[in-house]
């Protein structure tokens, strides 16, 4: 079925969390002015991240090393796309707190406001 013009206008957003609740809310939420694409499948994601040329992604994963090389390849991607990483914030990870920071384009702490997330996608994408 062809899209419609305005359908092709749209942005769209690659969301990844292992939590199948948080991908379906998320997408209701957005599907009204995005094109969403969910995951809860780290690997899948990352391949959705390199050929579907999403405008921003939305990662909810706790922090670790593997994840900081994760966002090192979505940096490295050619657009580059956004990031907004979503996780629990823990005083004791204050130094992996500030790589993610330093290679994330937002980061917000759970639980989340979702209006404050909302307006800072539409900031990213909007530009």
């Amino acid at each position: 079925m062809p899209q419609a013009a305005g359908d092709r206008e749209r942005k769209s957003i690659l969301i990844f969390s292992p939590d199948l609740n948080l991908c379906f809310s998320l997408s209701i939420l957005f599907q009204d002015r995005y094109h969403v694409v969910t995951t809860t499948n780290i690997a899948t994601f990352e391949r959705l991240a390199t050929c579907f040329g999403a405008d921003l992604a939305i990662v909810d994963e706790v922090p670790s090393d593997c994840l900081l090389k994760r966002l090192e390849v979505l940096g490295a991607g050619r657009p580059k796309i956004p990031v907004i990483m979503l996780y629990v914030y823990n005083s004791r990870d204050v130094v992996l707190d500030r790589a993610i920071r330093s290679r994330v384009d937002s980061v917000f702490y759970k639980p989340v406001e979702v209006s404050v997330v909302s307006k800072r996608i539409d900031e990213i994408l909007t530009v």
